[in-house]
Formats: C-alpha cells, sequence, structure tokens
C-alpha cells in the first residue's frame, strides 16, 4: 500500500488539470475579445465603404448623406450589431470641395462605434473619387 503512494503513475494528469487549465482560462477569455472585435472591425469597415459609395451614387449632397445613412443602418443591422452598438454609430463626412458631388471632389466617410463586448471603440474610414465629368 505505501508503495502505490510513492507511485507517480498518473501525476502528471494531476499537475495539468491543476496548473495549467486554470492559466488557459485568461488566454480563452483574450480569443473570445479578439474575435469580438476582430469580427466588428470587418462589418466596420463594409459599412464605410458601402456607406461612402452610396453617397457617391447619389444625385445630391443631402440624398447622398440620407441614402449613405441608410445603407450603414442596414448593414449592421444585417451583419449582426446589437441595438446598442448601433445607437453609438458616429459618421463623419469630409469632403474636398463643396458640394461634395462636384467634379474632381474627394469624399471621405469615417464611422465609429462602441463594441457592446469589449467596450472598445472601433474605427475605420474609406473614400471615393468623383469623377471630372460628373
Amino acid at each position: 500500500m505505501i508503495s502505490r503512494l510513492r507511485d507517480e503513475n498518473g501525476s502528471a494528469i494531476v499537475e495539468f488539470v491543476a496548473l495549467a487549465i486554470p492559466l488557459f482560462i485568461p488566454v480563452f477569455i483574450y480569443l473570445n475579445s479578439f474575435a469580438s472585435v476582430s469580427g466588428n472591425e470587418a462589418v466596420i469597415r463594409v459599412m464605410a465603404r458601402e456607406g461612402v459609395r452610396a453617397y457617391a451614387a447619389s444625385d445630391s449632397d443631402y440624398s447622398g448623406r440620407i441614402v449613405s445613412g441608410q445603407v450603414i443602418e442596414l448593414i449592421a443591422h444585417h451583419l449582426g450589431l446589437t441595438a446598442g452598438e448601433i445607437e453609438t454609430i458616429d459618421v463623419t463626412y469630409e469632403c474636398s470641395r463643396m458640394p461634395c458631388l462636384s467634379a474632381n471632389s474627394r469624399i471621405r466617410l469615417s464611422i465609429s462605434f462602441v463594441d457592446s463586448r469589449s467596450h472598445r471603440t472601433i474605427k475605420a474610414s474609406a473614400q471615393e473619387n468623383i469623377s471630372p465629368w460628373k
């Protein structure tokens, strides 16, 4: 019986369970947070790109901002942003000339929102150049 207690068979398993598994928990938490932020970065890039395209394809500056906002909101809903994240969306338009849709101008859309899991602000921007013949 005493020889069985001194035998070290199975001790590596006990050490792994007792020591290694608790060390993996922070890694799993970090990877989960990273996956959320990474997925939302892809979503916001799509929102910025398609929002500025909608603006550039519109007939006027006023309708461009309206259509761009609708596109951004539609994409946010379809790509899985939460209602809280959608409420924090902030969109900024910068134009190289006024009005924005004048010939040879450039429209830059910057967009951001707060990720609900990590509470980090995620940002992206995209730009479109308007044809010189518009």
